[in-house]
């Protein structure tokens, strides 16, 4: 009876248990380190997005490759785009907060925006890193890497 209870509970644990597959997937894609990768992700779209121009985020993805991320684009995008619109808004407002506020010969220069600035503010507060251990609940739960990362970025 000892030894049916003990393959009993030796076949629940080894059915709940992560498959090596997954396991050797987690260890490629760097999976222990996806709370930084998140927070990396967060800074750049910060950045690539507070200056609301097409022209300057076309030279960033084209000349400074930390700006694409396709783990980030099919795994991390999903849950930051409502942020970062929020962080572009807070951009912004601090911009036009400014304006008027400076003597004529220096609003050239106080009256831009403060993207970089902001963005590593972002990037180390509470609230990013609040947001990156609740996605790990997620990121748990992602049965195949690379099947998110093909729906999002289809190999022909």
């Amino acid at each position: 009876m000892e030894k049916i209870k003990f393959l009993i509970a030796l076949f629940i644990l080894s059915s709940c248990s992560m498959s090596k597959e997954l396991k050797n997937e987690r260890q490629k894609w760097n999976f222990n380190h996806w709370e930084n990768e998140y927070k990396d992700r967060a800074f750049c779209l910060c950045i690539l997005k507070g200056y609301e121009d097409k022209k300057i985020e076309k030279i960033f993805l084209e000349k400074d490759r930390s700006f694409y991320n396709p783990l980030g684009i099919a795994i991390f995008d999903k849950s930051l785009k409502p942020i970062i619109d929020n962080e572009i808004k807070k951009i912004r407002q601090d911009s036009i907060n400014s304006l008027n506020k400076y003597p004529e010969d220096l609003k050239g220069i106080y009256e831009k925006r403060q993207v970089l600035a902001h963005c590593l503010k972002f990037y180390t507060s509470k609230e990013l890193d609040n947001l990156a251990k609740k996605e790990k609940e997620n990121w748990n739960k992602i049965p195949n890497i690379l099947d998110e990362i093909h729906k999002e970025i289809p190999t022909y």
